[in-house]
């Protein structure tokens, strides 16, 4: 029966990864921007450059021959150029089979010809997409597949939210990144974890956890001024930065909280489940034992994430002749705030966590 149940499974994932390829590899219809697949790619010239900071390299440019896939033009030769860099930028180098959006010229001619506008890079997101998912499952099995189902709500809800804060004139960014916090939050963790007393626990814990790091990063800033934060990077944006970014450090605190408080209530339930005998005592000195152990490891963790964005512009900063003081100012003053306000919410989720869980357990009546 195990093993038919497994067969089934695996029909059911061999079929859906199928179909969804096909559907991707043939949707160029459903695209309102044209889409061109390249036929022909011929390198016209390479020369090398060098800038002002005497930083050399090599420029290469590609005359490509496409056949356009929708709309009034489908079927059509289009003729494209493209410059590319070796050391790609601000460009790309393209190849025969890929697909691209274009815009067509409007007074172009048979042949046609027009300007790249990217990548059409479906097929792509499609593959990381199913190793993603086919690993969640060999891994969490059935909490794999809720923990997949979250995700998929949580990005459905994101992208409502955004596409109504972005319409509305008078929406409050941070008053929605709230509701989105307990939102995230309650979806997360009831499908992860089931409902139990362990998931209220780790709600209570996430929710308190992220709020307070976020006001004191909050208040920290009223008190400074905003003084050493660097919000050039946000110029483009029409509407207010400092919104936007504390935004951005509410959300970002979450992932990290959220982590702590489900680990901490997993670990004060696995050790009530082991010994049911175990004191109140006991059970708090081996829960900081182990808040201890991820501490660390978790703080390294979010600072890593959050500065390894900023590499690629800080190399380029320095490769073109900025200071270092400049360069890390610059690009690495909000990465830091945000990994200073998401580790202050991973140092609090700890006792706070630890406490909550051992609150509802010994409700429960699980401890003397």
């Amino acid at each position: 029966m195990k093993r038919n149940k497994t067969i089934f499974v695996a029909g059911i994932l061999f079929l859906s990864i199928l179909l969804s390829w096909i559907f991707v590899t043939n949707n160029a219809g459903f695209y309102q921007q044209t889409v061109v697949k390249i036929t022909k790619n011929t390198v016209v010239k390479s020369i090398e450059t060098t800038d002002a900071t005497h930083n050399k390299d090599r420029v290469t440019t590609q005359e490509l021959t496409g056949i356009i896939k929708n709309g009034a033009h489908q079927g059509d030769t289009i003729s494209l150029e493209n410059d590319y860099s070796l050391s790609g930028a601000h460009d790309e180098k393209y190849r025969t089979g890929d697909e691209l959006f274009v815009s067509i010229s409007k007074n172009s001619k048979t042949p046609l010809d027009g300007s790249i506008d990217g990548v059409k890079r479906d097929k792509y997101l499609l593959i990381v997409g199913w190793i993603f998912i086919l690993a969640a499952l060999f891994v969490g099995k059935k909490s794999g597949v809720f923990s997949i189902i979250s995700l998929i709500l949580n990005v459905v809800i994101l992208s409502i939210v955004l596409d109504y804060y972005i319409r509305s004139e008078n929406g409050n960014l941070l008053i929605i990144s709230m509701g989105m916090v307990v939102l995230f939050t309650v979806i997360s963790l009831f499908l992860v974890s089931g409902n139990n007393r362990k998931t209220y626990a780790a709600i209570i814990s996430t929710l308190v956890g992220t709020f307070i790091s976020f006001f004191v990063a909050y208040g920290v800033m009223n008190l400074l001024g905003d003084r050493g934060l660097r919000y050039e990077e946000m110029q483009f944006l029409t509407r207010a930065p400092r919104k936007v970014f504390l935004a951005g450090v509410l959300i970002g605190s979450l992932g990290a909280v959220m982590d702590v408080a489900i680990i901490m209530a997993s670990a004060v339930q696995e050790l009530v489940t082991k010994n049911k005998e175990i004191s109140k005592e006991a059970l708090v000195k081996s829960g900081m034992e182990i808040g201890k152990d991820i501490m660390g490891a978790m703080t390294n963790v979010l600072f890593f994430a959050y500065i390894s964005g900023a590499v690629p512009m800080v190399l380029l900063y320095l490769k073109n002749g900025a200071a270092i003081g400049y360069t890390l100012s610059m690009n690495l003053s909000l990465e830091l705030a945000r990994a200073l306000a998401g580790s202050i919410g991973i140092v609090l989720t700890i006792p706070l966590g630890l406490y909550i869980s051992i609150y509802f357990i010994h409700k429960k009546g699980g401890i003397k």
